[in-house]
């Protein structure tokens, strides 16, 4: 399962997706700013059954510096 933080430019609004298969999101118009794949392959080696603490770990070093430019560059697009 993936989980996204998309802009949805019809409402000027960030939005959280859920992603169970790529190829069936279909919520027309977000346009994905940041993608985390909790999917057991992504982390089972390192971390086991402890996806919090997965999750924990990719927060800290997530380059939010662009996903704040991907934010930007989404809302000058659609505007």
């Amino acid at each position: 399962m993936d989980g996204i933080v998309a802009y949805q430019p019809y409402s000027d609004s960030l939005t959280v997706l859920q992603c169970e298969n790529h190829e069936k999101l279909t919520q027309w118009g977000a346009i994905p700013l940041l993608v985390i794949d909790v999917w057991e392959h992504a982390y089972y080696l390192k971390y086991k059954i402890k996806r919090t603490d997965f999750v924990d770990t990719l927060f800290n070093i997530i380059n939010w510096d662009n996903v704040a430019q991907r934010l930007d560059t989404a809302v000058k697009l659609t505007k």
